[in-house]
């Protein structure tokens, strides 16, 4: 919620900005066109495949996967064995995996590739999982089950499922769970055993999405089963901002732009006509089908198979992989890849179930292997050779010119508050005033907010000076300080819409209307962020004035970051980073336990365009930096700070000092 106004924002005809993205993100879904006939869907595939592995960041991994698989043991049971396998997905990054396979059969077998969602210290060992990979070996499948990062023998690291400074060079959360996902596939059909033209694809929750992922990617998946996996994704959005979907501490789902092009329905088309079963649970409410099921049978209708797609709704079990579940995927592999049966429901029978933490199951006997330290090294080396291709222009990489907001009322009084609209969303400000007629105009931004302008003494010297103070609380700042930063985040990033550029349009549009009237129109502007986050969204400011105004004088930032790149070198958050945890600890999952980046913070693919310094360096203003701040969260050296920024831009030590140089 946002958090209680101090001025009666409900009485104005606006709305807030949880509201706002709300709105736009359902918009922005109801403007696709959903192919409805074949030749629409053959016709849209090129273009949404293209779009989806840019999104994902698939073509930045080494590519093709060359997973360098091996057996390291064998279980044999009644009936089926295991065989437990380790293959390679990032540069040095092993990933643990067991491979069931009936006993017996002398030719090529269909077989199944199993995505564990996110149940995290199981994972493929989960009761629930190994049911169903035993019982389809005996059934003659092969099911090749693998340990997703921060996962099972992985170790339990819910850090793991949330790198957001893979974003800066254009890899999604996603996007690593899909190429591990390819990896898995190449091993997988490597295996004599295997019948490379009968391959189903199955998991639950996010195994289930990264099902609807790899089956609208690749046509080698012949068979798709997803589990608790499926949504109308504008029914999700408005579900999740009730739980600030979960804090966001699991990203796989939060794919960059992808609601600009795609809902479900994009994903069903895409992997249309090929046999799919949607099986959903009637209590899970984050993953609600909504149309996706009579779209996804009108549609194989249209393409004259409409016996290929089903819809199985277990009401008798939530989310996970449940017997009724499996019941309901054993029938349809059982028909689609073996052509027995008709598609429904298979009976499990009974199934010899390992404890999960069976000593004969592990892969890795020495101990976990973590893939944080391999994920993050990976993006860093890949930021390395990534040159800015320019230019720095904020409004053409996030495809949106900032917002105006009508020209307010100003009175005289020494204080005024201020609600400007902005797009509709209401803006609060704080005027302050000299006492007699005022010699400039500062805009102040500060991560505490606009009430507490009076206490920070660079804004006491302005006022000292003869200033106004034009204290602004953008979305998610001071007034509008919002607990759904997961839920905001997340939706922003779906939609291509940039949390932090969304709140420097809020600072350029209310600096702009209150600038630009008679009492400011002919004095001097200046500009003065203090925290991260104000920081970071005034460099866009800046960067956006210089180009369309309006023209700053000078501007100081004050304790925040100076390159993107900080975001990447983090040695010891990092470090902090890779910590397995002990067990699967719920409330630890949602805890940002190493002084993560936040979220909001990261532009997808930014660093092939520009940096933070390239920003500033576009504005002619003179500007200050106090008490930079590196990856960690600590003052930076002064001098290494002076080395990242553009000429114009100038470190200085003290409070006294940058209030000086501002106002002199």
């Amino acid at each position: 919620m946002i958090a209680a106004p101090l001025v009666l924002l409900a009485a104005l005809p606006l709305i807030d900005f949880l509201d706002d993205l709300e709105r736009r993100a359902v918009r922005t879904l109801e403007s696709i066109r959903h192919a409805s006939t074949p030749e629409e869907a053959a016709a849209a595939r090129p273009a949404l495949r293209r779009r989806l592995e840019i999104a994902l960041g698939r073509n930045q991994m080494p590519w093709p996967p060359k997973p360098n698989g091996r057996i390291v043991g064998t279980v044999r049971r009644n009936g089926y064995r295991i065989d437990k396998v380790v293959f390679e997905s990032l540069p040095g990054v092993s990933v643990s995996g067991h491979l069931y396979l009936p006993e017996g059969s002398a030719a090529r077998v269909p077989a199944i590739l199993f995505y564990n969602g996110h149940w995290y210290e199981a994972s493929k060992t989960l009761p629930d999982h190994q049911a169903f990979a035993i019982h389809m070996a005996r059934s003659g499948f092969a099911v090749f089950s693998f340990d997703p990062f921060g996962q099972g023998e992985r170790g339990v690291s819910t850090r793991d499922h949330r790198r957001v400074s893979s974003l800066l060079v254009g890899i999604s959360q996603q996007g690593f769970a899909e190429y591990e996902t390819q990896c898995a596939l190449e091993y997988l059909l490597s295996r004599p055993e295997v019948d490379p033209k009968r391959i189903g694809m199955t998991g639950a929750s996010g195994g289930g999405y990264n099902t609807w992922i790899t089956a609208s990617l690749d046509d080698r998946i012949r068979v798709a089963v997803p589990v608790v996996g499926t949504s109308q994704f504008a029914l999700q959005i408005r579900f999740s901002r009730q739980v600030d979907w979960y804090r966001a501490a699991e990203h796989c789902h939060f794919i960059p732009g992808l609601i600009t092009f795609a809902d479900n329905h994009e994903l069903l088309a895409m992997a249309a006509p090929r046999p799919m079963l949607v099986i959903n649970a009637t209590t899970d409410a984050g993953f609600v089908a909504g149309t996706v099921v009579d779209y996804g049978r009108s549609l194989y209708a249209a393409h004259g198979v409409a016996e290929r797609f089903g819809y199985f709704n277990d009401p008798s079990a939530g989310h996970g992989y449940q017997q009724r579940k499996r019941e309901a995927a054993y029938g349809w592999f059982l028909r689609y890849l073996m052509d027995r049966g008709d598609g429904s429901p298979s009976p499990e029978g009974s199934v010899d179930i390992a404890p999960p933490d069976a000593a004969e199951l592990r892969c890795f006997p020495e101990g976990k292997r973590a893939a944080g330290p391999g994920m993050e090294e990976f993006a860093r080396k890949l930021a390395a050779g990534i040159h800015s291709r320019g230019p720095a222009n904020p409004s053409a990489f996030f495809g949106s010119e900032p917002a105006t907001a009508p020209p307010p009322t100003l009175n005289n009084q020494s204080e005024q508050r201020l609600v400007l609209a902005v797009d509709g969303v209401a803006i609060p400000a704080l005027l302050l005033r000299p006492a007699a007629a005022p010699k400039g105009l500062l805009v102040a931004v500060l991560d505490a907010g606009k009430e507490t302008l009076t206490g920070d003494a660079v804004v006491r010297r302005a006022r000292e000076r003869g200033w106004s103070v034009l204290g602004i609380d953008p979305r998610g700042i001071g007034e509008l300080r919002t607990d759904k930063r997961g839920w905001t985040a997340a939706v922003s990033l779906l939609a291509a819409d940039h949390f932090v550029w969304r709140q420097a349009g809020d600072l350029l549009a209310v600096a702009r209307a209150v600038h630009a009237s008679p009492e400011y129109a002919r004095t001097p502007l200046a500009w003065y962020a203090r925290g991260d986050n104000a920081a970071l969204a005034s460099t866009y400011a800046i960067a956006e004035a210089a180009r369309k105004g309006p023209a700053i004088r000078a501007y100081a930032l004050r304790e925040g970051f100076v390159s993107y790149r900080q975001f990447l070198d983090r040695s010891t958050s990092n470090e902090a980073s890779y910590r397995l945890a002990d067990k699967d600890d719920r409330e630890r999952r949602f805890t940002a336990f190493d002084r993560e980046i936040p979220f909001w913070y990261v532009p997808f693919d930014v660093l092939r365009v520009f940096d933070l310094p390239e920003l500033l360096a576009t504005s002619p203003a003179s500007g200050l930096v106090l008490h930079p701040i590196d990856g960690d969260w600590n003052r930076m050296n002064p001098v290494a700070a002076r080395r990242l920024l553009p000429r114009k831009a100038a470190v200085v030590e003290t409070e006294r000092e940058l209030a000086e140089r501002l106002l002199p």
